[in-house]
């Protein structure tokens, strides 16, 4: 996995390096933007696995460079479902070019069993058109607070009797991920 995440930022590196060359100058709006992306996560918890996560940003271009909005996500699979809200931070390092490198970052609250923190920083590449419109590819690591599961459990022991008690378990949704978006 890490030389799959490694290749992933060589590749979005060498396509900037390369797309400062292009003389064509993308579009950066002002005003009103909104976004969609789709992530897939890589859990550091052994029983999380995998999730999917879906979100929508909403917020202003103040600038050429800089973005802000206001976030809502889902993150889910079959053992898990969490409901990110936060704040999004983006600034664009090259305007003037179709491909363009960008840092986010995100900072919230998520709602789950439990509530906790949430932040999120990525590293992306936005490949924008003449137009209102962009898709980009990023590499995030996210961290949410650990999760407190109780559960009633009822297990034989080595000498074949029955025991019932309650489990607490806490649960780190914290991982990596890949995400893909579109902007209008």
């Amino acid at each position: 996995m890490k030389k799959t995440i490694l290749t992933i930022v060589m590749a979005i590196f060498a396509i900037t390096v390369f797309a400062q060359n292009e003389e064509t100058k993308s579009f950066v709006p002002n005003g009103y933007q909104g976004f969609l992306e789709e992530s897939n996560s890589w859990h550091f918890d052994q029983n999380l696995a995998t999730t999917i996560q879906l979100s929508t940003t909403h917020g202003f271009y103040f600038n050429d460079h800089i973005y802000a909005g206001l976030g809502l996500g889902v993150e889910f699979n079959s053992n898990l479902f969490l409901m990110p809200f936060y704040t999004n931070f983006r600034y664009i390092f090259i305007n003037k070019s179709a491909v363009s490198p960008f840092i986010s970052l995100r900072l919230g609250s998520y709602v789950s069993s439990n509530m906790g923190a949430y932040g999120d920083l990525a590293l992306g590449v936005r490949f924008s058109s003449k137009r209102d419109f962009a898709v980009s590819v990023l590499v995030a690591g996210t961290y949410y607070d650990k999760i407190t599961r109780e559960y009633y459990d009822e297990f034989v022991d080595n000498q074949g009797i029955w025991h019932n008690e309650w489990v607490v378990r806490q649960i780190n949704p914290s991982g990596i991920s890949l995400r893909i978006g579109i902007e209008w």
